[in-house]
């Protein structure tokens, strides 16, 4: 999930770079949306182990599945020029994947005591 978020981040990156008059970054934008959607898609796999044979939630996996489904809205938005909703949707990806990405990092709580290992 942490490569799926610098790729997203990137986006922003990329979208600026456009806006600011370089304008090959549009195709780099393009590109890398496509690299990050393969991204989100890997970590939905890489998520099941956490359920299967882990015991852990199942959440995750139906986090990054649906985080696939707003890139890919994102990626139709932004072939349509729709950037008034293609913006803030990529803000909330963004904001998203940063959430995962914590969420994947934290250390995982003691089965003795229920508090923090």
């Amino acid at each position: 999930m942490t490569v799926a978020a610098v790729l997203l981040f990137d986006q922003a990156v990329f979208a600026g770079q456009f806006l600011s008059g370089t304008f090959a970054a549009l195709h780099t934008h393009r590109e890398n949306a496509t690299a990050a959607g393969i991204a989100v898609l890997v970590a939905a796999v890489a998520a099941i182990p956490i359920r299967w044979p882990g015991g852990g939630p199942f959440w995750p996996v139906l986090a990054c599945l649906a985080l696939f489904g707003l890139v890919a809205l994102q990626i139709v938005l932004g072939f349509a020029r729709m950037l008034t909703v293609h913006i803030p949707l990529g803000v909330s990806i963004i904001f998203l994947a940063v959430v995962l990405v914590h969420w994947a990092w934290r250390r995982p709580r003691s089965a003795e005591g229920g508090g923090r290992a």
